[in-house]
């Protein structure tokens, strides 16, 4: 749904990082994802408060500090049709999936529920029922290509970092930056539905 490329977002605003150096490194030791074994909680719970962390969890599994509003959500939503079709390239290019079925066969089986990961209508409503919380900040992919520039201010607000006019300017720039290369990376293809 677009979690890595807002990943890169989130920790550039964040950090007031330069695009360039994101290239560089690996974003995903600086934003860990809570459900995998590697790095660990213990790793995670060691990182300097604010942590950047990532998840593909159901809203139902994330730790209670979230739902209490100790720490804040960024929730990324995609538009079904264009989400299936990344989602099929995702099964089809992962050796551990390996999907071999046809796309049609693919979307029925997204339809019903049928794929791993559980439910997207599920996941997507749960968290759109915190859309209101004050620690929820619910985004979605198409508006990041509609109006960057407006979904980076709302970053700004939610994280609370500040940024003069031209800074603010700067960063919409480098954000813009960072999406064409995701975007136009050989090894990422967007797919539309």
């Amino acid at each position: 749904a677009g979690t890595g490329l807002l990943q890169e977002v989130v920790y550039l605003v964040s950090q007031g990082a330069d695009p360039d150096e994101i290239g560089l490194m690996n974003i995903d030791e600086q934003l860990p994802v809570l459900e995998y074994p590697q790095p660990g909680l213990d790793i995670i719970k060691e990182l300097t408060s604010p942590r950047l962390i990532k998840s593909h969890l159901p809203y139902r599994f994330l730790p209670s500090d979230l739902h209490n509003g100790n720490s804040k959500v960024i929730y990324m939503a995609r538009n079904p049709k264009d989400l299936v079709v990344s989602y099929y390239q995702f099964h089809r290019s992962l050796r551990t999936m390996s999907y071999r079925g046809t796309f049609q066969e693919f979307c029925r089986r997204f339809m019903n529920d049928k794929l791993g990961y559980g439910s997207w209508f599920e996941h997507v409503q749960e968290f759109w029922e915190h859309h209101m919380d004050a620690n929820v900040l619910f985004l979605k992919y198409e508006d990041m290509h509609k109006d960057l520039a407006a979904m980076v201010e709302q970053l700004v607000r939610f994280l609370g970092v500040s940024y003069d006019k031209a800074q603010l300017e700067s960063m919409v720039e480098h954000c813009h930056q960072l999406i064409d290369q995701c975007c136009n990376a050989e090894a990422l293809p967007v797919g539309r539905g």
